[in-house]
């Protein structure tokens, strides 16, 4: 009689993703956007002068709003802007927070939306036409976890709707290539209404903290 045999190990389960910080992201530009609406309804006035004052300009910044650089970050042009926006982030959040940490994720956020932001206000004050008008958006950072997402997980498949549309499974790399090469197309071109600079500087942003993260060991290897 052969002596009973080991069972087998259990098959290895994925580690669960880390998305306290991304929820407090999310709940942050969902209460500013609530704000604004209920502005709107009591006093319209009110609103365009919040909006004034925390959107990112130039003018704002050369009147010392340098807070401006953060708060444009949670405002939204509309509820399209902020669905879009929110949608990104819960799919890119959760990836990040785990691979970076909470501390690092927030940072790596904010500081890509405030480069871009920055790359946004220069390209204002050199050609005031194309980019003159004030910025507001969560799209910078979210360039830049998706800056991350293809620095760290390069080879990683991620299932994208083309043209909004028909599903495809695009590597990382792939995608983070496309969007730089967009923003700075469209930057250059300036097209439509879509804050392009902001978006390469996103990009730029997100890439840089990688880099230094990287270098320093900062990087959760799950």
């Amino acid at each position: 009689m052969n002596p009973p045999q080991p069972a087998p190990p259990p098959p290895e389960e994925d580690l669960p993703l880390e998305r306290h910080a991304t929820r407090v992201l999310i709940a942050l530009n969902l209460a500013f956007f609530a704000y604004e609406q209920w502005l709107y309804r009591v006093d319209p006035g009110r609103k365009r002068w919040f909006e004034l004052h925390h959107a990112l300009s130039l003018e704002g910044l050369r009147l010392g709003a340098w807070w401006q650089c953060l708060s444009f970050q949670f405002l939204h042009g509309g509820w399209i802007h902020l669905a879009m926006n929110l949608l990104l982030l819960h799919s890119l959040g959760p990836v990040m927070e785990t691979t970076l940490g909470r501390g690092r994720f927030i940072l790596l956020y904010l500081v890509s939306g405030t480069f871009g932001g920055m790359l946004h206000v220069a390209g204002a004050w050199m050609m005031p036409d194309s980019f003159g008008g004030p910025v507001v958006g969560a799209s910078a950072g979210l360039c830049g976890l998706l800056a991350a997402l293809g620095a760290y997980h390069a080879e990683e498949r991620l299932r994208v709707l083309f043209f909004l549309i028909f599903p495809m499974e695009v590597r990382a790399k792939f995608i983070l290539l496309v969007g730089i090469l967009t923003s700075a197309l469209g930057a250059v071109f300036a097209v439509g209404h879509i804050a392009h600079l902001a978006h390469l500087g996103g990009f730029i942003g997100g890439l840089g903290c990688a880099l230094v993260f990287q270098r320093t060991h900062l990087v959760d290897s799950r």
